[in-house]
């Protein structure tokens, strides 16, 4: 039984081992450095001999929790209770039997009841093993399986012990929600032979903070599961759900580990408040300048925010409890920096609520049509904030048209929320695919919104190469009916390192493709019409010039980008676009503004500008905590 921060289902878990009609059982309980109560909830069952607890002293992650619950088993089969999961009373003796019955057989799993409602095992189809394929199980017609893709849970198995069979897989190695999975298919690759055992045995319990959705949920992603386990500084996770972003942290930030801190006694103190999305590994830039960084961060990140525990920098982060706003007066931050996305305006409320003293500066990064409710709460933070930040001309324009026209635009600044750091617009250039073959090669690094019918493209020979292995997940039928074109080609997901050597092979690159209607009148804008995607970055860092629908009869922020900077391909249709893309010396005038401008997409070209505004906030207040503080010239 590994557990971590589970206390409040133990007592459920313990009571359906108890009551198992086999009794010839041990019990191994690895605590994985479990913040909560777990080891008073089970000391009353400890008086059971069969009961064994051993500790951890800090969480090393399902993995390793499970290989060392091994070393320490002692028992001929081994069996799998995970602490918010229950046995129904004949499942061990049931197990056991089929394992006594046929020494032929390695493991042996019971069905699985989930969600109250849904019952089976959660094995579809075939599985391979050796030359033969074995019909595991098949859950009911229609049913979903409980776990993201796994063969099996634990709760359903028993197998025999083998010296010869791998050893779970460690978070120091990846972290991912299919590791029963790959558990599983490692023991079919060694030619463990699998039985159902008839009967439904067992419980998944469905619930938020069951480690499969913290890794893959909604909530849920690499954010999520680093602060749910308390994983700080230094360790780098390869992160892999099985769906949702994957990222592997050293490939991605390891050049940042041995990043130190200047020490600056005229440093300013910056309290982050919200999340960071695509690129946090920008606010480094703000340490390198000797500004010491705090850390307040929104409670749910979404499954692509990034929020912290880091495993760079040196950022103090400042738990979300009953205390935080006497540790935030105690740290006397100079300022405090609230971003990114409408997710956070909750948090920024309750800042606000908590009458620090502290100038507060509000970046926002998105179009500014918040659902839910909040647009009460993005009224009050914009009118109560001290500095607002704006992505573009645009949005600050519309913002202004919101308050009545009462926007003081002096304690304002139009700057990108989510641009990445400068690291990433390396020289690596590589040949352009169109200069191989004659054809047109284009990319889409994100969601493909607007490029159907991919039959209109195939047949104005305009190739897509569509990155990102989750997003081809999120679009399924499209991918399929691409690919039966044969001009979609599929990649895995680019990681910034790679973003130049990989996508200046192309042509251009897609960004939303949507009709704007209105008409130059921005209060007849829609999102679409006021947002900057993170992907404009990926593929300026790149050099490619950006492919958009021709709305230059309206008001649309990305558009007045592209036309101020030279590398906007405006299109009324398919064929259109490819005549303009098969037009070499425009687009390689196109491409040269593209790549001249990318520097402006970085986030260390703008810091001393945000630095600059930050102090111009500071200068118009009258807290005397703040009227100290002042940048030297040419810090910024």
């Amino acid at each position: 039984m590994p557990t971590f921060k589970q206390a409040s289902f133990l007592p459920r878990a313990l009571e359906s081992l108890l009551a198992q009609t086999w009794q010839d059982w041990e019990l191994v309980v690895v605590d994985d450095g479990s913040p909560d109560d777990t080891a008073e909830v089970l000391q009353p069952f400890l008086s059971d001999p069969r009961i064994r607890f051993t500790r951890l002293d800090r969480n090393v992650g399902l993995g390793a929790a499970l290989n060392h619950a091994t070393e320490l088993a002692r028992g001929r089969y081994l069996a799998y209770l995970p602490s918010d999961d229950v046995y129904y009373p004949e499942h061990l003796e049931t197990l056991v039997g089929v394992l006594e019955a046929d020494a032929g057989v390695d493991l042996a799993y019971g069905g699985l009841r989930w969600g109250y409602h849904h019952y089976g095992p959660t094995l579809r189809g075939k599985v391979a093993v050796g030359r033969e394929a074995e019909v595991l199980a098949l859950p009911p017609e229609g049913k979903e399986q409980p776990t993201s893709g796994n063969l099996l849970a634990l709760v359903q198995v028993m197998h025999r012990r083998s010296p010869h069979w791998p050893r779970w897989t460690e978070r120091a190695e990846r972290v991912s929600d299919s590791l029963e999975a790959d558990f599983w298919r490692s023991l079919l690759e060694a030619g463990a032979r699998f039985a159902y055992a008839g009967d439904i045995t067992c419980e998944w319990v469905n619930h938020p903070d069951q480690r499969s959705h913290i890794i893959a949920g909604i909530p849920g992603g690499l954010s999520r599961y680093r602060a749910h386990y308390g994983i700080g500084r230094g360790e780098y996770l390869n992160f892999q759900p099985s769906r949702g972003m994957r990222v592997n942290e050293w490939e991605r930030y390891g050049r940042f580990a041995e990043a130190t801190r200047p020490h600056r006694p005229d440093s300013l103190k910056i309290l982050v408040v919200g999340s960071l999305g695509f690129n946090p590994e920008r606010l480094l830039a703000l340490e390198e300048r000797g500004h010491r960084l705090y850390g307040l961060w929104s409670p749910d990140p979404e499954t692509w925010d990034a929020t912290a525990p880091f495993p760079y920098g040196h950022i103090e982060d400042i738990p979300l409890d009953e205390h935080w706003p006497e540790r935030v007066r105690a740290v006397q931050p100079d300022l405090i920096y609230a971003l990114l996305n409408l997710q956070a305006l909750p948090l920024i409320e309750r800042v606000l609520d908590a009458r620090l003293g502290i100038p507060l500066v509000f970046h926002f990064k998105e179009g500014p049509f918040p659902s839910d409710g909040l647009w009460p709460s993005l009224m009050r933070v914009l009118r109560e904030s001290d500095g607002q930040i704006f992505i573009s001309p645009e949005n600050r324009e519309w913002y202004r048209l919101a308050l009545g026209g009462q926007l003081d635009e002096s304690r304002t600044l139009i700057l990108d929320g989510d641009l990445p750091r400068q690291d990433w617009m390396t020289d690596a250039w590589s040949p352009k695919l169109s200069h191989a073959d004659g054809q047109i090669h284009t990319v889409c690094a994100g969601r493909p919104l607007g490029l159907e019918p991919l039959s209109a493209l195939a047949e104005n020979g305009i190739h897509v190469h569509f990155y990102g292995t989750h997003f081809h997940e999120w679009f399924p039928n499209w991918t399929r009916t691409g690919l039966e074109s044969g001009f979609l080609h599929l990649h895995p997901t680019v990681e910034p390192q790679d973003w130049v050597a990989e996508l200046s092979r192309y042509d251009a690159a897609w960004v939303q493709q949507f009709t704007s209607h209105n008409r130059g009148d921005l209060r007849r804008a829609a999102w679409d019409d006021l947002n900057l995607p993170a992907r404009l970055s990926t593929y300026a860092a790149a050099g490619l010039p950006w492919i958009m629908r021709d709305n230059r009869h309206s008001l649309v922020a990305m558009q007045t980008l592209a036309q101020e900077l030279g590398f906007g391909i405006f299109y009324r249709d398919f064929a259109a676009l490819a005549a303009q893309l098969r037009d070499r010396p425009r687009l390689e005038e196109q491409t040269a503004n593209a790549r001249a401008a990318r520097h402006l997409f970085a986030f260390d070209t703008h810091v001393g500008e945000l630095l600059t505004f930050f102090r111009r906030i500071l200068a118009t207040q009258p807290f005397s905590a703040t009227a100290q503080v002042a940048l030297p010239q040419g810090d910024d």
